[in-house]
């Protein structure tokens, strides 16, 4: 049996998806299993996919219904009792889980662990220490030394960047009920359940080679994306007085929130009412998702236009007193 199974959802990468495969083929353990689940690729992904002969490999096919429903798909499907994630666009380094299992053996309280990345180009060579993704990337990490806790560090932003960092049992997974329906952030909704739950390590290694390039999902849509961040965030600031032992005090959460730089509290307070509305049951609050002209979207969608009419307005007004008091110099 094996012990890791590795989970990859993979959509249209047929010029990346070689590499993700090589990168599992090549790990320094054998004992794994690979499922490829293509959610109705319309390129040469499964081809390429069917071109290995090796006997761990699994190819998994359906229709198009995001990449949450082919990892939850992938995690009903494996065998072992470990899931790591590999999205087809990316690449493991070759002691990826001999190195995580170290972890787990030390500590088997311990229900995930999640790596570090390393930014690589489309062409797949490493980014420049200098480029843009690479100092955003450095500043993300040391958002996580935050002397309170990974959930907290979270809270602030995703400094885990991507579900290709996770390693976690799988009877974990599907005691949580899998991963939920949003499509630019089903992993920091997940990092931040599991860091709730006090039984995820960050390790401080960097395993993963995370692909930047133009197809990639986080890049498509920046408004939908800005709306899902902050349905996150009311999630989980809810939740934060919940329980007898405050997972933070209350000035400990403002100070976080000041540090979001995609808090909006407009949005904030339209989940809330909506979470409200729904007796905080996340499949019912989620259907919001399921359908692009639901009123809760279009309110959100009509309070982030007022917002940037509101940031355009203060630019101009700021720029008429500048060239206001360059004149008055003059005369």
């Amino acid at each position: 049996m094996a012990v890791v199974t590795v989970v990859m959802p993979a959509y249209n990468h047929e010029k990346f998806i070689g590499a993700a495969v090589e990168s599992v083929l090549a790990q320094t353990m054998d004992d794994w299993e690979l499922v490829v689940v293509d959610d109705g690729s319309t390129d040469r992904t499964a081809e390429i996919v069917r071109s290995y002969k090796d006997p761990r490999l699994r190819l998994l096919q359906q229709t198009n219904c995001g990449a949450h429903h082919a990892l939850n798909r992938g995690i009903d499907e494996a065998t072992a009792p470990w899931i790591a994630i590999l999205n087809s666009d990316d690449r493991f380094q070759r002691d990826k889980f001999e190195r995580h299992l170290e972890i787990h053996r030390s500590d088997p309280l311990l229900e995930a662990s999640a790596c570090r990345v390393r930014y690589i180009l489309e062409s797949g060579i490493p980014a420049s220490r200098y480029s843009y993704y690479c100092v955003q990337y450095k500043h993300l990490k040391s958002l996580s030394k935050t002397p309170l806790s990974l959930f907290a560090s979270l809270l602030v932003a995703n400094h885990l960047v991507t579900t290709s960092c996770l390693f976690v049992k799988r009877e974990t997974l599907l005691g949580m009920g899998g991963f939920i329906g949003l499509r630019f952030v089903h992993d920091w909704f997940m990092f931040l359940a599991l860091a709730q739950r006090g039984k995820l390590l960050v390790l401080e290694e960097e395993l993963t080679d995370y692909r930047r390039h133009s197809m990639n999902t986080i890049a498509g849509n920046d408004t939908a994306g800005l709306i899902e961040d902050n349905f996150v965030l009311e999630w989980y600031v809810s939740r934060v007085f919940e329980s007898d032992r405050p997972l933070l005090d209350i000035s400990d959460l403002l100070g976080i929130m000041e540090k979001n730089r995609r808090l909006n509290f407009r949005l904030l307070f339209i989940f809330r009412l909506w979470r409200q509305v729904n007796s905080n049951d996340l499949v019912r609050c989620m259907q919001v998702f399921e359908d692009r002209h639901h009123w809760v979207l279009e309110r959100c969608h009509e309070e982030l236009r007022k917002t940037r009419v509101s940031r355009r307005i203060r630019r101009m007004r700021d720029r008429l007193k500048l060239f206001t008091g360059l004149v008055m110099d003059r005369m």
